[in-house]
């Protein structure tokens, strides 16, 4: 590289990084965000993570040591959670008087390691909005019924948020349901209609506690922020330690989790919330290891979720849906992306609830969906005919999604696959090429092929090791299903070797594929114009192996960096902060590519 070509690159190198912070720094303490971001925990050796440039936050690895020294539920324990498929998430406390989401809008002092500041002083949130909780159209037993009508296999309640409000009387705290005028302990009230119904219900349970007086799991004295995770690292001279009071803190969490599951009788699923984060939380800040056998022995064959830096029993990716993998998982995804009660963001529509759940369950995963009532308690109209449409829907056609297991063709964009027994349904979202085809079986053929959802006969065929079959004259408008009965049951799950977090469904389809030519630079520079404003997940930049700084817009004026990409990092993500995470999908038009020493190269522009 030409001495010139150095300091070109190294003056982009040093602007991107100087956006880079102020941007993260300005979302920080102007937009209050905060970083409880999708988990997955896998073993070292893993590729995703390698693999996920950009995205390695998303995963905890654990040694093969660590991951055999924790405690996990047995497979039958959790063989009814993977049948199940599908659950409801109920957000519902104090954030319902402004109708924002929890905790985060809303607390103004944050405790260590989070920082910003909600919108909301200490006394509205600590006492005037308990002092109005009234509840006067809450119904357990509807909210339960609605569950089962829409189609939900199980229910998972928040007991206690990030603000420290109890929605359940307990001994030790005053911060609690039971001292507001609704007076009624709204917890047991919501898991007695559960155990009515015969409804599997959870705990959502924050460590968090931006409230309790000893809550602090970092001594903030011995600590300066930072803007990559996990945000914080130790002053000059200075170790990192828990705050002098936190040891109060863990007894108390101890004794409020130990009440939980020792007062209201069945519980099914624990769910935690403090998510490792490249190690912004850890599992010593509560004893984790500890606290979650106790659990374990105070309610035999509970399900415990990966958020307390502990691997757990299932993965917990949030706002997006996972791809395949064998070990249990569950997208925790919102009705109308917020978690908790907005009337401004619209409502999903049916057909995409139901694409997402299908999708979810090709990849062998779950969808966890949540909703928020009203500050009187009462369920939204537009939320709840949403949900019950999905309810007579899988009434139809519940047999091609519950009790299934992923594969045993892997989701591709335009498909995906489920079996049980000897039994595959083919989920169909759209016909590329009019045909869909895939690889046979070895040694299982089909027997029997039919539409579930469209009054066509299937017209397939076997041919040169792939199975052939022809659009329906009119496909179903969300997902045409086939139903396929093999020879056996399935025993072979065709996992790919090659792995693009493009592939993940959260990314949508691809709308550009471009080869750019060295003529095709201008001043070390390219722009793309994708010809009107996109919901732009992803850029990858092939075939390169210089730095290449990525820029994106709307309108060509204001530009902003999003990552760089080179031969080991070739694919970017582009996200957006919406309800606690980073979500693909970012309104762009214009794509601006910076370089040392121009040349060829190939790009590819995802969209959803």
């Amino acid at each position: 590289m030409s001495g010139n070509n150095k300091s070109i690159i190294n003056k982009l190198k040093n602007m991107r990084k100087f956006f880079l912070k102020a941007l993260i720094f300005s979302a920080v303490i102007l937009l209050n965000i905060n970083y409880s971001f999708a988990q997955w925990s896998v073993l070292a050796g893993d590729p995703r993570p390698a693999r996920n440039q950009g995205e390695q936050y998303l995963y905890q690895v654990f040694t093969s040591k660590q991951w055999n020294a924790s405690n996990f539920a047995t497979p039958e324990s959790i063989k009814w959670h993977n049948d199940a498929r599908y659950g409801m998430f109920i957000h519902f406390g104090l954030n319902s008087y402004v109708n924002k989401d929890m905790s985060w809008p809303i607390v103004y002092n944050r405790k260590a390691p989070d920082q910003g500041h909600g919108a909301y002083p200490d006394s509205a949130w600590q006492k005037t909005w308990p002092s109005l909780f009234k509840l006067e159209k809450f119904n357990a037993d509807e909210w339960v019924k609605i569950a089962k009508d829409a189609g939900m296999k199980y229910i998972v309640v928040i007991a206690k948020h990030h603000d420290g409000f109890h929605m359940w009387d307990t001994k030790f705290s005053d911060f609690k349901i039971t001292n507001t005028p609704f007076k009624r302990d709204y917890l047991k009230e919501v898991i007695d209609a559960c155990h009515k119904a015969k409804m599997p219900v959870g705990l959502y349970y924050s460590q968090r506690d931006w409230y309790h007086p000893d809550y602090a799991p970092i001594d903030p004295g011995t600590i300066k922020p930072l803007t990559d995770p996990p945000y914080y690292e130790a002053l000059p001279g200075k170790k990192i330690v828990q705050g002098p009071t936190h040891k109060k803190y863990i007894e108390y969490q101890f004794n409020a989790v130990r009440e939980l599951l020792t007062r209201y009788g069945k519980i099914d699923i624990f769910w935690f919330d403090a998510v490792w984060w490249g190690g912004m939380f850890t599992a010593d800040m509560w004893d984790a290891e500890k606290l979650t056998r106790m659990i374990r022995q105070l309610q035999p064959g509970i399900l415990i979720n990966n958020r307390t830096s502990l691997p757990g029993d299932f993965d917990t990716p949030e706002q997006r849906i996972g791809i395949y993998q064998k070990r249990s998982w569950e997208s925790a995804m919102t009705l109308n992306g917020s978690w908790g009660y907005d009337p401004v963001p619209p409502i999903k529509s049916t057909n995409v609830l139901i694409k997402e759940m299908l999708t979810a369950a090709a990849g062998n995963g779950n969808v966890l969906l949540s909703w928020g009532a009203h500050f009187d308690g009462e369920w939204d109209h537009k939320q709840k005919d949403t949900l019950l449409k999905v309810g007579t829907w899988l009434k139809k056609y519940g047999t091609a999604y519950y009790s299934t297991r992923g594969g045993p063709w892997m989701l591709a964009k335009n498909y995906g696959a489920v079996h049980k027994g000897n039994k595959i349904y083919l989920y169909v979202f759209n016909w590329e090429n009019q045909k869909l085809v895939l690889p046979v079986l070895r040694g299982n053929d089909i027997i029997k092929a039919s539409f579930l959802n469209v009054d066509n006969k299937v017209i397939w065929k076997k041919e040169n090791n792939n199975f052939y079959f022809n659009r329906p004259t009119v496909p179903d408008a969300t997902v045409t299903i086939i139903e396929l009965t093999m020879q056996k049951p399935i025993q072979e799950v065709l996992e790919k070797n090659t792995w693009s977090f493009f592939e993940n469904p959260s990314y949508g389809d691809k709308i550009l594929t471009k080869n750019i030519e060295t003529s095709d630079w201008k001043q070390n520079s390219c722009l793309i114009d994708l010809g009107s404003i996109k919901n732009a997940t992803g850029i990858g930049c092939y075939n390169n192996k210089e730095d290449i700084i990525i820029s994106t817009s709307t309108d060509g004026n204001k530009w902003e960096d999003i990552g760089t990409a080179n031969e080991k990092n070739a694919e970017i993500s582009i996200t957006t902060f919406m309800t606690g995470v980073y979500v693909p999908g970012k309104q762009v038009r214009y794509i601006r590519l910076q370089i040392g020493k121009p040349g060829s190269l190939k790009i590819e522009v995802y969209s959803k």
